[in-house]
């Protein structure tokens, strides 16, 4: 399961959701509220229609989303639109409203909000996430930053391996067998690249005794 899917059903699990509307003073607004349903990339919620969280988004329709399970947590931002359609809010009903909305389905107050993420932050497993982009992997061995899973390297069984890349690591086993002082010379070769990439700088002794620092901390070469 990878960590869309892993998120996908954090989300469907989701009782009670975090709901952020911008306030009339322009700061964010906080709310818990309970998740009705979440479909077809929509996310609903239920509220009256005089209160203050419908009244933010009558106004500004930009809106954050957070959920947590345990040590893993789902962010979103996007867009909350006010449900008009009488037969979406039908079938979105339960009697558990009956205390907050006493007229039912057809009372005034019932209002219907559905949220439409635009952006996306995972914190799942211990990996960082922010639309579609891993910020905080890095090959074990050579130290390149892998931030799609294109660039994942792959385990005996064929599944992806977030501690090593696709040029050090296929099929469970190393690509090159060679020392760490081997692997920071074929890294060094690829200097201007990484310089373009980063915006740095490095001669090539300052990135060799960069690597000499930060390797002998990577899961490949430590002792």
């Amino acid at each position: 399961m990878n960590i869309e899917e892993k998120a996908a059903q954090i989300v469907a699990a989701a009782e009670v959701v975090t709901v952020a509307s911008i306030d009339e003073n322009g700061y964010p607004r906080p709310v818990a509220m309970v998740k009705l349903k979440d479909k077809n990339g929509g996310i609903y919620f239920s509220t009256g229609t005089s209160t203050a969280k419908t009244a933010h988004f009558k106004a500004n329709s930009k809106a954050g989303i957070s959920i947590v399970e345990g040590e893993n947590s789902v962010v979103y931002t996007g867009e909350m639109e006010i449900v008009t359609d009488q037969r979406v809010k039908e079938s979105l009903w339960d009697d558990w409203m009956l205390p907050h909305i006493p007229g039912g389905v057809n009372d005034p107050q019932y209002c219907v909000l559905k949220f439409t993420p635009k952006s996306s932050t995972y914190w799942i497993d211990n990996v960082f996430v922010k639309d579609g982009k891993y910020l905080n992997l890095f090959c074990q061995s050579c130290g390149m930053p892998m931030q799609s899973t294109e660039l994942f390297g792959t385990n005996q069984d064929g599944s992806a391996s977030q501690d090593y890349c696709c040029y050090c690591y296929k099929d469970g086993a190393f690509v090159q067998d060679c020392t760490m002082e081997g692997m920071i010379e074929h890294c060094v070769r690829f200097l201007d690249e990484f310089n373009g990439a980063c915006g740095t700088r490095y001669t090539e002794e300052e990135a060799i005794a960069e690597m000499k620092k930060y390797f002998p901390t990577l899961k490949r070469w430590k002792k």
